[in-house]
């Protein structure tokens, strides 16, 4: 799965790119986040949420991040064991993910945690790389489910 093309700094920049994804998230850094996206964003959250992949503007897609995790009291996305191919100025990092979503809530659990893997692609660009496509794949999930859709509605 890896490519002798890509150098180790850029394996290390493609690396910290997706890892800074899941960091801005969980620190709540929204302005920060747009920095690691191409000007659109094909998303595919379907073993989530259901639906098909969207093409998403990156300010659509932090706004919709922001509204969905922001409320919530804490997000912890655990990120590792990346695998990186690709060549030139496009790249693939394949990475294990376990994330924690936290708000206390009258429904049951105030935990809602999904384990799986972000595959995600990335093009090379004037000022680094870019994530441009995020697909989220679950393997297993625990915990309350309604944690996510509470905290969309901040109560």
């Amino acid at each position: 799965m890896t490519d002798k093309t890509f150098t180790a700094d850029d394996r290390a920049a493609i690396i910290e790119t997706c890892t800074k994804m899941t960091y801005f998230i969980d620190e709540r850094q929204w302005s920060e986040l747009h920095t690691v996206f191409t000007e659109s964003i094909t998303l595919d959250y379907g073993d989530l949420f259901g639906g098909p992949p969207t093409d998403t503007p990156r300010a659509v897609y932090v706004k919709n991040a922001e509204r969905l995790l922001g409320n919530l009291d804490a997000t912890q996305h655990l990120v590792s064991g990346h695998m990186v191919s690709g060549s030139g100025d496009e790249a693939r990092c394949i990475s294990q993910v376990v994330a924690v979503h936290v708000k206390p809530n009258n429904s049951g659990d105030s935990m809602w945690t999904s384990g799986g893997q972000y595959d995600m692609r990335l093009q090379r660009c004037e000022d680094g790389w870019r994530i441009s496509a995020v697909r989220a794949i679950q393997r297993w999930c625990t915990g309350n489910r309604e944690v996510l859709r509470l905290g969309k509605l901040n109560v």
